[in-house]
């Protein structure tokens, strides 16, 4: 009879130990990296358009023949193509993280790759939109001497509305971003 009290005391504490230690709900989590790998699609593909327009707008223009449009125009196009990069390896590396791992291994992934994520919206991409900038004043130079000045006004106004909301969106994406990074920190 004691041996099945003392068993009977097993079961209930490990019940008991059961219904303490239940697992934090993945789903939440899951749904935030679904929608962040759609984002990041999205701001690939809203890039590639971009660079693909400044390439064609490129050949047209015949950049390659004089100086002051070629390294305006490869500014332009590189930051492009860098940002495109640092998307693409930011989602790779998004997608290697393992969803099946234990809780803490899995929070402890994503809080390196948030933070890997902070350091290149505060270091990397300012530096990425002053050399785009740089690249649409020497750009702005020629626009000026061969346009008429109402498309002249016309191109500088909606640079300015464009990276406006370009960093808007980037200003979100990143306090988002950041929001996370605390969450999970805490968590």
């Amino acid at each position: 009879m004691r041996i099945l009290m003392e068993f009977k005391d097993i079961q209930n504490t490990w019940q008991q130990q059961a219904e303490t230690n239940t697992l934090p709900d993945f789903e939440p989590v899951k749904q935030q990296l679904s929608n962040l790998r759609k984002k990041q699609w999205i701001t690939q593909v809203i890039l590639g358009i971009t660079g693909i327009v400044l390439i064609a707008f490129f050949f047209y223009i015949s950049a390659y023949n004089t100086n002051g449009p070629l390294l305006g125009m490869l500014l332009l196009i590189g930051v492009i193509v860098v940002r495109v990069f640092i998307e693409v390896r930011s989602q790779q590396k998004l997608r290697k993280i393992n969803v099946l791992l234990s809780f803490t291994e899995f929070k402890e992934q994503l809080i390196a790759y948030y933070q890997k994520r902070k350091i290149l919206a505060f270091r990397v991409i300012p530096i990425l939109l002053i050399i785009y900038n740089i690249g649409f004043i020497i750009m702005s130079y020629y626009f000026y001497q061969y346009l008429s000045r109402g498309f002249f006004y016309y191109i500088v106004l909606s640079y300015v509305i464009s990276f406006i909301v370009l960093f808007i969106f980037i200003r979100k994406q990143v306090l988002n971003e950041l929001e996370i990074l605390k969450k999970l920190q805490e968590a």
